[in-house]
């Protein structure tokens, strides 16, 4: 049988992204597992699960939006921009009032440049940058575009601020801490997070991973289990005939004779599935030309750039 899909599971605190995997493995006695979109491990929430073919579409997963709760701690900067971290700066005696506050916090919605934090684990010349940071290395990190689609502060009790926010994918909320510290002038560091939601998967629905090892010592994985084309139903998808499926294996390029349907439009240069009979995504790639074109007989070009074969 097979045992594909995603699983949604609540992490706690204390463990990485990575730790989590490992326990799913044992947990599951299955090897093939991987994550989309990584924790710290302080942090706790949501964190997708991919298990047996559905780790041929991670990443697809990363670039949902999210959403997250977090909590702030007012006058006192960190290096981690953290609780992990050693405390850098303290200020004391700051006064910040609730509306220089909300007016602060509410400038950083829209786009937004930022600077990931030196322990992190983005790559510098073959090295990750918390490597750089724990020998006491400062190495120059290039800005980076995000959006904050909404940020709101939801309760103040100094020198802690509660706030959600919603954000495109590669935001760092230690960051965003960190800038709303410095920007007060007071300084601040993130004392805890926990991500709410990961495109439509919400925290309501994830799972413990006792939660999960009960479900699957009662023989019921494949019930929590999201099916792959759930997980990509935000992308158009086109129906090929049957006998095409092992020819996609093999790399060969789709023409409009192999098309049997497409089940919603789309434009060139789109990610769009590919997907059989019986509705299961083989692939995932890029429309080389707009639907029409996918049942137009006489078009003979190839209509897709494989990104992903499933």
């Amino acid at each position: 049988m097979d045992i594909s899909g995603v699983l949604v599971v609540n992490k706690p605190s204390g463990l990485s992204s990575h730790d989590v995997i490992r326990e799913l493995r044992r947990i599951l006695s299955i090897r093939r597992m991987g994550h989309a979109g990584t924790l710290d491990p302080q942090a706790t929430g949501i964190l997708l699960a991919c298990v047996g073919k559905g780790t041929k579409v991670t990443q697809f997963l990363t670039g949902y939006d999210k959403e997250y709760e977090a909590v702030i701690r007012l006058g006192i900067t960190t290096d981690t921009y953290d609780g992990e971290g050693e405390i850098s700066e303290t200020k004391k005696d700051f006064k910040v009032s609730l509306e220089e506050l909300r007016k602060v916090v509410e400038s950083f919605k829209g786009i937004i440049w930022q600077i990931p934090p030196m322990y992190s684990a983005i790559k510098y010349k073959g090295k990750k940058l918390y490597q750089y940071a724990r020998a006491k290395k400062e190495v120059e990190r290039k800005k980076r575009e995000v959006e904050i689609t909404n940020i709101k502060i939801m309760d103040v009790k100094m020198p802690d601020v509660r706030i959600t926010v919603s954000c495109s994918k590669g935001t760092y909320i230690r960051s965003l801490a960190h800038d709303i510290g410095q920007k007060l002038g007071c300084g601040a560091y993130l004392i805890s997070l926990r991500r709410t939601r990961v495109g439509p998967f919400e925290l309501k629905d994830a799972l413990s991973l006792q939660d999960i090892s009960c479900i699957q010592d009662e023989g019921r994985l494949t019930q929590i289990l999201i099916p792959i084309e759930k997980t990509l139903a935000h992308f158009p998808s086109v129906v090929v005939k049957e006998g095409f499926t092992e020819r996609i294996q093999n790399g060969a390029p789709l023409v409009s004779s192999s098309v049997s349907s497409i089940e919603a439009d789309f434009k060139r240069n789109q990610t769009i599935s590919i997907k059989n009979g019986q509705r299961e995504i083989i692939a995932v790639g890029k429309a080389l030309d707009s639907a029409a074109k996918f049942l137009d007989l006489d078009y003979k070009n190839n209509l897709i750039e494989y990104i992903r074969v499933i």
